[in-house]
């Protein structure tokens, strides 16, 4: 077989191969999303219990808050839960840190009001099982999270040892992982806290 032969078989399966990347991407695409707001919905009522409705905001590039609109608008996203009178109970942020083996990946509850992480879960992880992946069920380090003081920078410090609110008390063998979420979530609320601030009246009013 010649050269342009080969040449041409191969553009031809190159191109077959690239339909078909191209055609599952456009067939999954809208299931992937619509699981992975089945996910954010039943995590968001797990950390703010009573929560009767949900609102999602999108951070605009001013700081301003908007309403989301379009499930594929970009942008910091912040979400809000209001009891069946219509009071804001919180709001919960996305948040990521790389960990020992890869990205976590996380939701976390805030309580303007009180200025405290009021709850925590890890939506995605490759942690070490039996180790790192603790930070996902271990329950006296999920408790850090029933009140957890934001006015301070947030530490992980070694199991034992937490004497502040703003402290969390790591996981014994787990430190990296411990101190990831630590991490995670002492940038997070660093730059997402001041949008609340801001625009707190327009959450509670549950629109903009």
């Amino acid at each position: 077989m010649s050269s342009f032969k080969i040449i041409r078989y191969l553009g031809l399966i190159s191109l077959i191969c690239g339909v078909l990347i191209v055609g599952a991407k456009v067939l999954t695409e809208d299931r992937i999303r619509t699981n992975q707001e089945i996910i954010n919905r039943d995590s968001i009522a797990q950390l703010l219990p009573g929560a009767d409705k949900q609102l999602t905001f999108i951070v605009q590039p001013s700081g301003e808050l908007a309403l989301l609109t379009n499930a594929e608008d970009k942008g910091k996203k912040l979400f809000a839960g209001y009891d069946k009178s219509g009071k804001l109970l919180g709001v919960v942020f996305e948040a990521s840190e790389r960990g020992y083996a890869d990205m976590i990946s996380a939701l976390y509850a805030y309580d303007p009001a009180s200025k405290t992480i009021i709850g925590f879960t890890v939506v995605e992880m490759k942690e070490t099982p039996g180790l790192g992946d603790k930070i996902t069920k271990d329950p006296e380090f999920l408790a850090n999270f029933r009140k957890l003081d934001t006015s301070k920078p947030i530490l992980a410090v070694k199991h034992g040892t937490k004497k502040n609110p703003w402290e969390i008390d790591a996981i014994t063998g787990a430190t990296i992982s411990s101190r990831a979420v630590g991490r995670m979530l002492q940038k997070s609320i660093a730059e997402m806290a001041p949008i609340v601030e801001r625009n707190l009246q327009i959450i509670e009013r549950g629109n903009p």
